[in-house]
């Protein structure tokens, strides 16, 4: 059996920053006017790849090798997971000949992928919040491909929004995981007592407050009560912060990735609800903070320490994280700055520049972990 099939972190890894440069490369072009294709406007097109094709990547190399680990189960390997990744393929595939393929078509092809990976998620029955997440993910694609297929459905942005939401959800659940490791190994890395005491209360709020803003956002989005749920749900993931003020553990990039996470969550919510309750702000804008700066600032946190970790290395991170985190941070500030005061340089300065800037750290990202990810694990064992 390949290596890249021994575990389900390595093909959705390595495939990930094909995703993650196939979902804004045509946005420059569409904007600049230089040529069309797509039967979806720009912005939609951009969303939907974003969440449905680069996020739920990221998703499923997390959860096919937490899963296993958490619960003692054998993992999904060889041709079962050959099979998921082969449909992820044939979901992008289909999304990027948008235009040229039947919208039927299109969404066939898109709809193959979440299903099959709940099938091979559903025989770890816990954490069940994970498999639940998935069903919902599901819902908000199908919503969105019924409506472009012409039936009465909500407007595609509220599927797209919802979708982004589970992924805040999902990454408030993964964290309360993840946060005790990394922040373990920091305080290592550091010379402090690796001694970690993360109070449940404050992940609960943090993911019960976005669970709430999730709803309203669905149901009501324009309400000014959805305007405060917003600024609670903003409170929360900043009361969350506060866990990680360890000294110099916060500046180890394990750590620091997840507090910037948290931070583009404040910001996005924040934004929001002040949005909803009339002041004048962008909200398509202000989102950006929260799908190109908090869900994928803690994707690339999630990927670093999952290959890390199950390649069978111990921290520290390479010194390149830093690099990536910066591209990411200025191509979602980029974006959000221009749009708010900037409105008429959109094309060059608020699309083209984010773009290149977002695209670009995920090829870096794969040079420092393909290595790991392409070769048998560093402890000898299998995986």
């Amino acid at each position: 059996m390949s290596i890249v099939l021994a575990y389900g972190f390595r093909p959705f890894f390595l495939l990930l920053p094909l995703a993650a440069i196939g979902a804004v490369l045509p946005l420059p072009v569409l904007w600049l006017g230089w040529g069309g294709g797509t039967s979806l406007p720009a912005g939609l097109w951009h969303g939907h790849e974003q969440i449905f094709g680069f996020l739920t990547a990221a998703l499923a190399g997390f959860l096919l090798t937490a899963l296993p680990s958490w619960s003692g189960g054998p993992p999904v390997t060889g041709r079962p997971l050959a099979l998921l990744v082969g449909l992820w393929l044939l979901g992008r595939i289909g999304f990027w000949l948008d235009g040229l393929l039947p919208p039927s078509l299109v969404a066939g092809l898109d709809l193959l992928f979440l299903p099959a990976l709940l099938l091979a998620i559903a025989p770890y029955r816990r954490p069940w919040e994970f498999a639940a997440a998935v069903i919902l993910l599901i819902g908000a694609n199908t919503v969105f491909h019924l409506g472009r297929l012409g039936l009465p459905t909500p407007p595609a942005e509220q599927s797209l929004h919802a979708g982004l939401n589970l992924f805040l959800i999902l990454i408030a659940l993964a964290s309360g995981r993840i946060l005790p490791v990394a922040l373990r190994s920091a305080l290592l890395e550091t010379g402090q007592a690796p001694t970690v005491r993360l109070a449940p209360g404050r992940r609960h709020l943090a993911a019960a407050t976005l669970a709430l803003f999730a709803l309203a956002d669905l149901l009501a989005p324009d309400n000014p009560v959805t305007g405060w749920i917003a600024l609670a749900a903003a409170c929360a993931q900043a009361d969350r912060m506060v866990e990680l003020h360890h000294g110099p553990a916060l500046l180890r990039p394990q750590v620091f990735l997840f507090y910037l996470a948290q931070g583009w969550m404040v910001l996005g919510l924040g934004g929001l609800g002040l949005a909803i309750l009339a002041i004048d702000l962008d909200p398509i804008a202000i989102r950006h903070a929260l799908g190109l700066g908090a869900a994928t600032t803690a994707a690339v946190a999630v990927m670093s320490i999952v290959a890390l970790r199950h390649s069978g290395r111990a921290f520290p991170l390479p010194t390149a994280i830093w690099a990536i985190m910066a591209l990411i941070s200025l191509a979602a500030l980029w974006r959000i700055a221009v749009a708010l005061w900037w409105p008429s340089s959109m094309a060059l300065w608020g699309v083209t520049l984010p773009s290149i800037l977002w695209a670009t750290a995920f090829p870096l990202w794969l040079r420092c972990f393909a290595p790991w990810l392409l070769t048998p694990r560093a402890d000898g064992q299998t995986g």
